[in-house]
């Protein structure tokens, strides 16, 4: 008892030094964190807002690594011998995982410059893809870290660049900000920036990717679906505050430029309840002034104040959000305004998201989720088009995407550290405004007194001019995936997946019903 006391103050204090490194949003490492921390291996309330530096990490690691060995089943267990693994160095306890290249950087005592490499591959009925990438970064890194995430992706069918959307930010893959060479490789820098300690704050400048809230399909509020954000970023956070503020450059509008400034509040109450609030602007200018932008890059004033007053045109968003764990049992919710007013005259529809799901982890091998996500019509998509909630012409918000609703269920059974088998099973409809581009995504004609008036439906249906009636075009596609996740190596990942889905009005065309199997492999290596 006596050396594990010994042995968790010493990496107390490692982890007071720990490093300010984020963890990239898409890791699989919050998942596991989200499993401890449900089953009652963590005490302290982890944050509704990604990405996480390591640091925080490491923290909630050394609560669960603390907890009674008859408490940890095969799934727990699994999920607390992949972060150690994971977060190793910053622990007083091998085995750590170590980059392939490291380089000591002389007159700085144990600093050192490192590289590691890693490699995905993608692989549908329709689409493949191999990449390989490289990570670059310092350690240690509890004051100062740079880092910069690559990767080079090979593509089958090639992309034909020739026949690729062109909208107001040019031509470039749908998703992505890039175009690839002679149609067939892209190189991404999708992370890439430079993070400061100071007194109480955490300053980042650079490209990251931003998740807030707690869903688990994607976040109504903001998601990383988007192409990362060139942005300014402060974050401070102390016991059971955190306060996240930032500044970004979205893709312009044709000539317009367009700003989203973003600030969040973080409160966590009995360690038990963790209530989150966002505001959101995505701003543009009548005159390409730089005195109109001072107050939009300071991340201290309110952005409301900032766009208050001015020539500015801008769309206000406004998100909360809230997470309750029980024993055994967490449970989550989030809202999103986006275009909403408070009265009568209704310009345009109100436009909201919402989601709301439970997540359950037994004192058995396995964990279940469920979890329902309902985005109306014209959410994201302002009817002034320049100030849309999209970065490259996707949503900021959940891969719905307007008009669509979604009820997700999966069960993972976990028998040991190196296998889970799924289940899961979806219910989506895809309404009228869900297809197509901005144009149908968005509220355009205030004049439309037939939609105001006869049309104020979920999900909505369209409708024929000619006769003013409607007509049923809305896509209702059940889905069931049985699928298996392997981790053969500590650095090898691979999941397969089978689904088998059966559509009604198949993509919007009307008494066409189709069926359907999807296939889906999934491999990385040291990602």
């Amino acid at each position: 008892m006596v050396r594990l006391g010994l042995t968790l103050l010493a990496a107390m204090a490692l982890a007071a030094a720990a490093g300010i490194e984020g963890v990239p949003t898409d890791s699989r490492l919050y998942g596991d964190f989200d499993l401890l921390k449900t089953s009652g291996l963590i005490h302290s309330m982890p944050a509704t807002s990604r990405p996480w530096t390591r640091g925080e990490c490491v923290r909630l690691l050394l609560e669960a690594s603390g907890a009674s060995p008859n408490s940890l089943g095969p799934a727990q267990l699994a999920a607390l011998r992949r972060l150690e693994f994971e977060f190793g160095s910053e622990l007083p306890a091998p085995p750590a995982r170590h980059p392939l290249v490291r380089i000591p950087v002389s007159d700085l005592g144990n600093d050192e410059a490192r590289c590691d490499f890693f490699s995905r591959v993608g692989a549908t009925l329709d689409t493949q893809r191999l990449s390989l990438g490289a990570v670059i970064n310092n350690r240690p890194d509890k004051d100062f870290v740079f880092y910069e995430r690559f990767e080079l992706t090979g593509w089958n069918p090639r992309i034909i660049e020739t026949q690729l959307p062109t909208d107001s930010s040019g031509t470039h893959i749908p998703g992505m900000r890039y175009l690839p060479w002679r149609d067939l490789v892209t190189l991404e820098t999708e992370v890439a920036y430079l993070a400061f300690r100071l007194p109480w704050l955490r300053l980042e400048l650079g490209r990251d990717e931003f998740v807030w809230g707690p869903g688990y399909t994607g976040s109504v509020m903001l998601d990383d679906n988007a192409p990362a954000l060139d942005h300014v970023q402060l974050c401070a956070s102390y016991r059971n505050f955190k306060f996240v503020s930032f500044t970004s450059l979205l893709s312009r509008w044709g000539m317009k430029p367009r700003w989203l400034a973003a600030q969040r509040l973080e409160v966590s109450l009995w360690n038990r309840l963790t209530l989150g609030g966002a505001m959101m602007s995505v701003t543009s200018w009548d005159e390409l002034q730089p005195r109109q932008l001072g107050g939009l890059i300071n991340p201290l004033i309110p952005i409301l104040l900032t766009t208050a007053n001015t020539s500015m045109t801008d769309n206000a968003l406004v998100g909360v959000d809230a997470v309750c764990y029980l024993p055994r049992t967490k449970l989550y919710g989030q809202l999103f305004l986006d275009n909403y007013e408070f009265n009568d005259l209704k310009r345009a529809p109100n436009a909201v998201g919402l989601q709301g799901g439970a997540y359950w982890t037994p004192n058995l091998p396995l964990e279940a989720r469920l979890e329902y996500t309902r985005v109306t019509a014209f959410t994201y998509y302002h009817r002034v088009h320049y100030v849309m909630y999209e970065n490259f012409l996707t949503p900021l918000g959940h891969p719905l995407g307007p008009d669509a609703d979604q009820l997700f269920a999966t069960v993972n059974v976990i028998p040991n550290d190196w296998l889970k088998v799924s289940i899961g099973a979806d219910y989506t409809r895809r309404g009228y405004h869900n297809r197509g581009d901005y144009l149908r995504k968005s509220y355009k004609d205030t004049l439309d007194w037939w939609y105001l008036r006869q049309h104020d439906e979920f999900p909505t249906r369209g409708w024929d001019t000619l006769s003013n009636t409607v007509t049923e075009e809305v896509d209702k596609t059940i889905r069931i995936a049985p699928g298996i996740e392997i981790r053969a190596l500590r650095d090898l990942f691979v999941s397969l997946s089978v689904g088998l889905w059966r559509s009604h009005n198949h993509q919007g065309a009307v008494g066409l019903n189709k069926n359907g199997v999807d296939l889906a492999l999934k491999v990385e290596y040291r990602y």
